[in-house]
């Protein structure tokens, strides 16, 4: 996670044990997970946005509602609801995309939550199972799961590869100066780059390197190059003013 809306997640889970969790459309549950914030990466939104077949500049004020994490200064992006508090996507069926449904919904019911050890600048990453949803009849059902093999089920190896590569940008966003980092027009220029990078390609693609790759993961690289080149410049021409 890269901002701190980070509620309880429930028990960790260790990559030794197992547990056991089944959704399926005839339990009375179905779709009632959906009602939940979801939270999107912009690989999410490369995905979903490519299967709509519009561009970021259309899909962002279409299906989102973005906001600033008041604590760290950075941008994120959620889902709007539809009808009855649910998913925009969700309907009578589930999900209308999802074969290229977002990260948080194919994690469900584990939470990956990632931290930073800055005594030796490595990532730790924990999964969490989140059971504190009384409402879920999936529990207890069906064979058991380890996370390895519930990753690998659900198709989470590019979206877990491609959030890992955009982690550099929150984490290093957050090295900058408290002036900038609640600076609004840093903080757009931010959002516009990581998120809205169709509009943000288009406005500033006569600079090299800045054309749209085809596949979903290369964009994430190229996203978080561009945005780190941007955050240390920004911090190189705005030092803190108090230090």
């Amino acid at each position: 996670m890269w901002h701190e809306r980070i509620q309880d997640f429930g028990e960790e889970v260790q990559p030794d044990s197992t547990f056991r969790f089944e959704c399926h459309g005839s339990l009375s549950c179905f779709g009632k997970c959906c009602n939940a914030e979801i939270t999107l990466t912009p690989y999410d939104i490369a995905r979903m946005r490519r299967h709509l077949g519009i561009d970021t500049a259309a899909f962002l004020p279409g299906y989102c509602n973005t906001y600033t994490d008041r604590r760290t200064g950075f941008p994120f992006v959620t889902l709007k609801q539809g009808e009855d508090d649910g998913c925009i996507f969700l309907g009578r069926d589930g999900c209308s995309l999802y074969e290229n449904r977002p990260s948080c919904c194919r994690n469900y019911p584990l939470a990956r939550v990632i931290d930073e050890d800055w005594k030796s600048a490595n990532r730790v990453v924990r999964y969490h199972l989140q059971q504190q949803t009384t409402y879920c009849e999936g529990f207890g059902r069906g064979p058991d799961l380890t996370v390895d093999s519930y990753v690998e089920m659900n198709g989470l190896g590019p979206y877990e590869k491609a959030n890992d590569v955009f982690l550099d940008v929150p984490f290093t966003f957050n090295s900058l100066p408290k002036h900038l980092k609640q600076d609004r027009d840093v903080q757009s220029m931010v959002f516009d780059a990581v998120f809205n990078f169709d509009g943000f390609f288009e406005k500033y693609g006569h600079f090299p390197h800045t054309a749209v790759p085809d596949d979903d993961g290369e964009l994430i690289v190229l996203i978080r190059n561009i945005v780190l080149n941007l955050i240390m410049k920004t911090g190189e021409l705005n030092p803190d003013p108090h230090s």
